[in-house]
């Protein structure tokens, strides 16, 4: 782990969020290039409710590949849990459920 890039993630979520980091998200950020942590904070900066569960938001985030033209959108996660169990019980696994119903939705 490179302790320039750390500190870097750590003071840019600082001024992103006024915390610091916990180490659930430093996990998750550390792996990525410093200038996709930059857009990932700008998206949960510019979220029009506060984030919850900065974790979270941000695991939705890179998995879905979001950036900061593409605002998140209302999601069922009722209804998406059901439709991925559906996926994995005729043999997919739960990554490639998942992708399923992501482009399903974006259909």
């Amino acid at each position: 782990m490179e302790s320039g890039n750390a500190k870097a993630i750590a003071t840019a979520y600082q001024i992103a969020t006024l915390t610091y980091p916990s180490y659930e998200v430093f996990e998750l950020l550390n792996p990525l290039p410093f200038e996709r942590v930059l857009e990932l904070l700008l998206i949960m900066r510019q979220s029009p409710r506060p984030v919850k569960s900065p974790v979270n938001f941000l695991r939705r985030a890179i998995q879905e590949g979001w950036s900061p033209e593409t605002m998140p959108e209302k999601v069922d996660r009722h209804m998406e849990y059901l439709e991925e169990n559906h996926y994995v019980r005729r043999g997919l696994t739960l990554d490639q459920a998942r992708e399923k119903v992501q482009r399903n939705r974006q259909q």
